[in-house]
């Protein structure tokens, strides 16, 4: 006969709470972790993700914990946002009908709403360790009263470089606690900060032949790197998923993808650490609820996301990590449930999918990707059109047709055409806006004449004095009788030589008469 939580004996709050929740027997995890914490005892646990661990701290310290004004009792760190505000969210619960208060602390958005519920009393803390350590400093969080110490996911948080800010967290806490370390891993490291802070701990080991949720079907398909997203896209025709995880390595590579799947049909969504808090946690919420397919993201929700019914989750990117192998495909097989697990392999990764073999302790088969005749027979989706960023088109709003001219707009006149007995003579001639000559006035252009060679030319004092050709009359507007300028007109000019010769004589006598000065002295 399997065991129900009813024999833990636990307060009838609590009892009632689980039993709302659906929670009749308890994992293998919950029911070694719940009865030594129950005792007080520091405990390693070191169990594959998707097993239940928040149900094996939490409801242990939920039991054990009653409501008090003197400061929180309890604190757990987690590596990730996503992580901390479920965990919250599970505690919350759990002690539904229990005066229990709980509260997270975590970046990325205002700090004002966290100090106004410390400063009203809560029990129960949970963040990640960069928001408690800035509350801790500012005096924001009291830890003199902290009982229990849960440091979740510790292989995680060393992985994101937090484990010098979780040493300094450990350092302000009572010491006369109790500390449970959850991991899925025990690195060096994770091993050092157990031996160094904390007491006599019992390690209880969730053995699993593969590291990973038996109930996952992994395999493997061979790819090259240019087609990624159009064997990505064959693949999810085939496989129909109802819920589907897909992870890639870089925040660029979420992007591209998660465009690309719109523009196939998918409902999709990018989740990376580029996105802001708030619409991280709704499309964390929309997803669980059903609300699209297929959720892109990155390592840094792979540890924050529980989903029951996640049915695929696909390696876009071969994980960099070899632990980060082992969350992402343990987003999906949660509770017992069955998934499968597809990584897209290139040449480039082959190496890596080696050592991830060599880590998990089980060969990954290699399967055929999809054929034509498998994709073909599939329903297909209706492609969307693309639209760039920034120039979304209303679909209420008709299209535009094309653009009718203008009735006052008339064709230019050298649009028209010309007619074909139209000579040369003919044109309009050309006028000179410098001449003061009326332009109407003016006949056609005279053919032109050679320049006469200068022997034929007259001479200088030959030619013709300047006359007007038009009279001038007096100006209306200034006054100026413009007749008396016309009879001031310039008569025949001189000849310039004679002019210089003429001004040229004096400096010339006068040099002789300095001359004839000195030399009579």
């Amino acid at each position: 006969m399997s065991l129900t939580f009813k024999e833990f004996n636990l307060s009838p709050t609590i009892q009632k709470s689980l039993d709302e929740m659906g929670y009749i027997n308890p994992t293998e995890v919950q029911s070694r972790v719940i009865p030594k914490v129950l005792a007080k005892e520091d405990l390693i646990v070191i169990s594959k993700t998707g097993s239940g661990k928040t149900g094996a701290f939490g409801i242990p310290m939920l039991e054990a914990l009653e409501r008090d004004e003197n400061g929180p009792k309890a604190l757990i760190l987690t590596p990730t946002r996503e992580l901390a505000v479920q965990v919250d969210a599970d505690l919350k619960a759990m002690s539904k009908y229990k005066s229990i208060k709980t509260t997270v602390l975590y970046g990325g958005h205002g700090i004002g709403g966290e100090i106004e519920k410390l400063a009203k009393g809560v029990d129960i803390v949970t963040g990640t360790p960069g928001r408690v350590f800035d509350h801790m400093t500012q005096g924001n969080l009291k830890t003199g009263n902290i009982q229990f110490l849960v440091l979740d996911e510790a292989d995680r948080m060393l992985d994101m470089g937090f484990i010098d800010q979780v040493k300094r967290i450990v350092k302000k806490i009572p010491d006369n606690r109790v500390t449970l370390l959850f991991s899925a891993t025990i690195p060096p490291e994770v091993q050092k900060l157990c031996v160094t802070y904390m007491k006599n701990p019992d390690t209880i080991e969730i053995e699993s032949e593969t590291k990973t949720v038996d109930t996952i079907t992994q395999f493997y398909y061979k790819v090259e790197h240019n087609e990624k997203r159009k064997q990505l896209h064959r693949i999810l025709t085939v496989e129909q998923p109802e819920s589907c995880m897909v992870f890639c390595n870089t925040r660029m590579t979420v992007d591209k993808v998660n465009e690309f799947l719109q523009h196939k049909g998918y409902t999709s969504k990018a989740l990376h650490g580029a996105n802001s808090q708030t619409n991280r946690m709704k499309s964390i919420q929309q997803f669980k609820k059903g609300d699209f397919e297929v959720l892109v993201a990155t390592d840094v929700a792979a540890r924050g996301i529980h989903v029951d019914d996640l049915s695929l989750v696909v390696n876009y990117d071969v994980p960099q990590d070899k632990d980060n192998y082992i969350h992402r495909i343990g987003r999906t097989g949660r509770a017992g449930n069955g998934g499968r697990a597809i990584t897209l392999v290139t040449k480039d990764d082959q190496y890596t999918l080696y050592e991830i073999e060599e880590h998990v302790g089980v060969l990954i088969p290699q399967e055929e990707l999809p054929t034509d005749d498998q994709v073909n027979a599939m329903p297909k989706r209706t492609p969307k059109p693309y639209v760039q960023k920034g120039h979304e088109v209303d679909s209420k709003r008709k299209p535009h047709g094309p653009r009718k001219p203008h009735e006052s707009s008339k064709p230019h006149e050298s649009s028209k055409p010309q007619e074909a007995n139209k000579t040369h003579e003919s044109r309009k001639p050309h006028h000179s806006t410098s001449s003061s000559v009326s332009n109407k006035s003016q006949g056609p252009r005279k053919p032109y004449e050679p320049r006469k060679p200068y022997e034929q030319r007259k001479p200088y004092e030959q030619r013709k004095p300047y006359e007007s050709n038009k009279p001038i009359e007096a100006n209306p507007i200034n006054g100026v009788d413009k007749t008396k300028v016309a009879s001031q007109a310039p008569g025949p000019v001189k000849p310039q030589v004679q002019a210089i010769t003429a001004e040229t004589q004096k400096p010339v006598s006068f040099l002789k008469k300095m001359i004839n000065w000195i030399t009579k002295k």
